[in-house]
Formats: C-alpha cells, sequence, structure tokens
C-alpha cells in the first residue's frame, strides 16, 4: 500500500465538498492502511457511508462509525464473497473490483428496478394536454407510477411545511470562490437588460415538434461513426497526419492510428478493459483491446475519441506509445463590436430550487430577492423546476398537477421581474417530472411566455450581448467522472478541471458513450444540439460534484452547485464579463470576475 498523502485526501474529499479538519487526517490514514484503500477509494466509501446515513458532517464519533459499521462489513462481505468476486491489480497498482463499479451508485439517485418501455411512439407535443397520454418511465422517480398531468392518490398540502434546516441556516451569502478581481467587483447592475439569441439556426429544430427516442440501430451506428470521422479529419490536420492506419492491421513500425475508446466489459472502465473502436473508413469499424503499460500518464472515458501513435504487432492488440491531445474548437468570432466598458453582469444557478422535504420554494424565493436588489443584467436558471427526488414528488402527496406546480413558480418569476429589464434563461432538466426526459431536450413551453423569458432547450450555445454561453443542464461531470479511467504525475491532480476539458477536446455537451443509465440519449438529434459549434466564453456545467469556477484553455467554466443541497441552502454564481470589443476570436477570461456564494 503506498503511503497516504494528507494533500491528496483533501483533495480527494474537497470534490464532494468536504473540508478535513487536522485531526481527521490521522483517522483517515490509519482507515486507509487498515482496509487497503487510497485517497480516492477512502473518499468514495465515505460519501456513500455519509449518505446512507444522512449525516450532516464528519466529527471523530461519525468516523468511528464509519469504521465499524461500514468498512468493517464491507470488508468481511468481500473476503467471503472471494470466490465470486476477486479484486484485481491493474499494472499500475489501482485496485479494480465489481465493489467499485457499484461504489457511485450507492451515494447517487436511487432508481427503479425492472422499468419497462410502453412500446409507443414518443413526440413532443405542441399541445400539453397530450402528456395525458405518455406515462413517466420507471427511471425517472422509484415511486411515481403516474403521468407529469396524473393527480397524486392522497391528498395532501401543496407545498408542505417550510424547511426549519434552511430557515435557521447561518452562512446565507458567505462567497466561496473568487474568480480575477471579484474582491474590488461592482456586483450591483444598472438593470439595462440584454439580448438573448441562439449561436446557430439548427438549435431552433429542438424548439419545435419531433419525435424522439424511435431509433433504428442503423441510424445510431451512422451517427457514432460520423463523430469519428469528423474527429480524425480534424485530429489529422492538426498533427499533418497524412493518413491514419488499420487498427487490427499487424505493423511492426510505429503507425499513427485513431477511434472511440470503449470497454470490452459491462463494468467500470480500467486500464485492462480499454479497447479502440475504428471508423468505418480507416478501420471497417473493427475494435481491438489497447495496452497501456509505457503511457507515462492518462485519461480516457467510453465515448472519448483519440489520436495516437500505436504498434501492433500481432494484430490481436494495440500498443499505444503516445496520445495525441485533442484540440479544442475555435472561440467565436464576434458578431459586432461591444462598446468599451459596457459590462454583462450574470447571475447562474441550478436546481432544485426547494428543499427535499417541501415544495415551498424557500431557496428560489431568496434567490428572487438577491435579482432585486443586485439588479443582474440576465439570471440563468437551469432545471430541475419540480425535482423526481422531492419527498413530495417520490411520495405522490401532491393534490396539484406536477405542470401546476411548474407554472405557479414562473409565474412568481415573471411577477417579480416583469418590472425589470433583466433577461431570465430557463433550461429544462431530465429530473423535471412535468418535462420530457429526453437528451437533448426541448425547452420548457408557457401558455403565455413572459417578454423576460428565454426558453432554452437542453444543451444550448446563447448569444448574450455577444458574450457566447455554453450551457447544459445533464450532470456530465459526474457522469464522466464515475467512468473515467485516469494516471497523472503526483501532485499535478485537477480532477475537475481534467473532467471540463474532456468537454472541450470532444466538442460536445455530453461525449460519453454508453451514457449514463438515466439519461435517455437520442442520437439521431445529438448534431442539432449536444455538439458544440465553437468553443464558448463561458460553459456551464452544474453538477453535483464541487462548485468551481475554472479556466480551461481560455474558457470561463462554471459548476455553481445546487440551490439547495438537501434539506439545507446550496450556492449559487455570479459573474462579470466584458463583451469582446474586437470581432477577432479571443478568450473573454482576463476580463472576468466571479464569485459562488451561499443563499
Amino acid at each position: 500500500m503506498p503511503q497516504v498523502s494528507e494533500e491528496t485526501l483533501s483533495e480527494e474529499f474537497g470534490v464532494f465538498g468536504f473540508d478535513l479538519n487536522d485531526e481527521h487526517y490521522p483517522k483517515l490514514t490509519e482507515l486507509c492502511l487498515q482496509f487497503h484503500l487510497n485517497e480516492s477509494e477512502i473518499a468514495q466509501e465515505w460519501v456513500a457511508f455519509k449518505c446512507s446515513k444522512n449525516l450532516a458532517k464528519m466529527s471523530m464519533s461519525s468516523l468511528d462509525k464509519f469504521e465499524r459499521e461500514w468498512l468493517g462489513k464491507h470488508s468481511s462481505k468481500t473476503s467471503r464473497n472471494d470466490s465470486k468476486t476477486v479484486a484485481k491489480v491493474d499494472n499500475f497498482g489501482q485496485r479494480i473490483g465489481d465493489e467499485e463499479v457499484d461504489l457511485v451508485s450507492q451515494y447517487s439517485s436511487a432508481l427503479a428496478q425492472g422499468g419497462k418501455s410502453t412500446g409507443k411512439r414518443q413526440v413532443t407535443p405542441e399541445d400539453r394536454n397530450v402528456w395525458r397520454k405518455r406515462l413517466v418511465g420507471s427511471e425517472r422517480s422509484p415511486v411515481v407510477p403516474f403521468s407529469p398531468n396524473s393527480f397524486s392518490p392522497a391528498p395532501a398540502p401543496k407545498s408542505g411545511p417550510s424547511s426549519s434546516k434552511f430557515s435557521t441556516r447561518t452562512s446565507a451569502g458567505e462567497v466561496l470562490v473568487n474568480f480575477g478581481a471579484a474582491e474590488t467587483a461592482l456586483w450591483k447592475g444598472s438593470d439595462r437588460g440584454c439580448t438573448v439569441t441562439p449561436y446557430y439556426d439548427s438549435a431552433q429544430l429542438l424548439t419545435t415538434q419531433y419525435k424522439y427516442m424511435f431509433q433504428k440501430l442503423a441510424e445510431k451506428a451512422h451517427v457514432l461513426n460520423d463523430e469519428i470521422e469528423e474527429m480524425e479529419e480534424r485530429l489529422r490536420k492538426e498533427y499533418l497526419i497524412e493518413e491514419f492506419s488499420h487498427i487490427a492491421i499487424p505493423n511492426q513500425d510505429v503507425v499513427q492510428v485513431s477511434g472511440r475508446v470503449a470497454c470490452d466489459s459491462n463494468g467500470k472502465l480500467n486500464s485492462q478493459s480499454v479497447v479502440l473502436e475504428g471508423s468505418r473508413q480507416t478501420s471497417s469499424g473493427q475494435h481491438i483491446p489497447v495496452d497501456l503499460s509505457e503511457l507515462t500518464e492518462f485519461a480516457f472515458f467510453p465515448g472519448q475519441i483519440i489520436a495516437a501513435d500505436a504498434v501492433n504487432f500481432t494484430g490481436k492488440k494495440l500498443l499505444l506509445k503516445k496520445v495525441h491531445p485533442s484540440v479544442p474548437l475555435p472561440f467565436p468570432e464576434a458578431r459586432v463590436k461591444s462598446e468599451a466598458g459596457a459590462s454583462l453582469r450574470v447571475v447562474v444557478a441550478a436546481g432544485p430550487f426547494s428543499t427535499s422535504d417541501n415544495l415551498s420554494y424557500e431557496p428560489l424565493m431568496e434567490l428572487l430577492g438577491l435579482i432585486r436588489s443586485d439588479q443582474p443584467d440576465v439570471c440563468i436558471l437551469t432545471g430541475p423546476f419540480v425535482d423526481t427526488k422531492n419527498s413530495l414528488v417520490e411520495s405522490g402527496k401532491l393534490d396539484q398537477t406536477y405542470e401546476a406546480v411548474f407554472r405557479k413558480q414562473m409565474e412568481i418569476i415573471a411577477d417579480e421581474i416583469k418590472r425589470r429589464s433583466c433577461k431570465l434563461v430557463l433550461v429544462p432538466s431530465a429530473r423535471d417530472i412535468h418535462h420530457h426526459p429526453v437528451y437533448p431536450q426541448g425547452p420548457f413551453v408557457l401558455p403565455d411566455t413572459p417578454q423576460q423569458f428565454y426558453l432554452a432547450p437542453d444543451p444550448c450555445t446563447l448569444v448574450i450581448n455577444n458574450v457566447v454561453f455554453g450551457i447544459t443542464s445533464t450532470d456530465i461531470l459526474f457522469h464522466l467522472g464515475a467512468e473515467e479511467v485516469a494516471m497523472c504525475q503526483p501532485g499535478t491532480t485537477d480532477r475537475l478541471g481534467r473532467l471540463v476539458q474532456h468537454l472541450l477536446e470532444q466538442h460536445s455537451y455530453y461525449p460519453l458513450y454508453p451514457p449514463a443509465e438515466d439519461v435517455n440519449a437520442d442520437l439521431e438529434h445529438f448534431e442539432d444540439g449536444v455538439h458544440m459549434p465553437v468553443t464558448p466564453h463561458v460553459l456551464i456545467t452544474p453538477s453535483d460534484l464541487r462548485y468551481f469556477i475554472k479556466d480551461s484553455g481560455g474558457c470561463c467554466c462554471v459548476n455553481p452547485g445546487r440551490l439547495a443541497k438537501g434539506q439545507v441552502g446550496g450556492t449559487y454564481a455570479r459573474l462579470i464579463l466584458q463583451p469582446p470589443t474586437s470581432t477577432e476570436p479571443a478568450s473573454l477570461v482576463p476580463t472576468m470576475s466571479g464569485q459562488i456564494l451561499r443563499i
């Protein structure tokens, strides 16, 4: 067992939002050595234990309980099942076993078992009454068998009592992250408003009626192959490669190959299970196992398209010598020049907007008060607005439809901003129980959309006062983190920054394939909305992972966190940007300031 580093422990627990005290390090180090866990594994085990016991914070008594009730039982169970599941160790000293495959599911959302398809063709309806005919799949909520507009069986209060934990919080307004010159920035705006438009016209295809989740296997195969060939062409031009070689033809010399990373089994990807799938044009669609033993560092996930120098001595295994870094898209050219000094003030918040024990929407009301006082130019809100994981939704204790709950909140927001110039961008989520659970996802439909509202699809690329924003409400960072296998040099690990960089380098808001179980991906519409047309000035990716504002190759990447986390308040972000004063493509990071605060 390698030596346990306090710095790495702090980083791994920090990913999940835990700040360790000095007294925690000796105990965690002892547990790592006793149960043969590394820093990442002990952090994942703690999160699973914490969620199962509903603990608020870490203490020495909870760590003792963690050792007795969780690690002790887990260790004994593993030893009893050695004949069925044997933990393996790969060439790089990483522990691999079925218990790790299930780790993420222990602290992520509970999924229903045995959901069945209705067998009917789904269509995004222009008429909202069509929803009465649609059944929600069991994967959306474990105990909600009714359609989104159906009434719950047992009448109960519409919103439930307010959350005492939220109302008694003492850390509201605390600044958690500063970015740029945030400490000297003037956050109060002038309420000048802004213009919001889609970056490219094809995004409009997601706003019209279209059939979804009715895909033929041949059409899905064509989409996946086209993605490989398009990325191949970009990489070939970037690295001046004359042509890529067939991945399965024996060759004693080092050649250039390309393809999509995949896993050779149903479990989590590891360094021994990586395979490379070539395109039809260069490799006839064949796939081959990959040997990573000569790479000093790497970061792979299923669905990633790469180019590499490799040797194939026997035609049965590909030995990678070097992986070429993927190439992000260029920054957008400004359509017009902006006035010097015309700052754009942005507030970003991600759902859920109510605590998990009620639907009183106290965090949302607090956010509206901040919008009233700060007067930003635009507020970007990403779903879920009516969360499938809310306890009232899961138990069916509502006497109104999910659609009615949503529209009531929209009326409250519209009434708050109707006398202001602030523009409101609303992005749906697959966790919105009243909306279509498909990816990419069409925008919300309101009977009378207020003038200040902009209803965007998920994901979307928008131009706001000449600044290009890329936005997705799907938790792609969490999904990537659960599937990625990586080996990095000690002391150089920035896991969250690496996950964000994957999106920019793969030119996609959701490059993972196959997608996570709770993502109903419609590949035929990926080109309409999931592929990035350019590298955005600002990339907004809400996630259950730790909040951040990062500079990734000149792109300002923001995870504002969740506005409500369980029964307590969460976080939101605010930014000040200087729109481009030139039409030349360039990063806006040097002119940006940002903060992440507690609600």
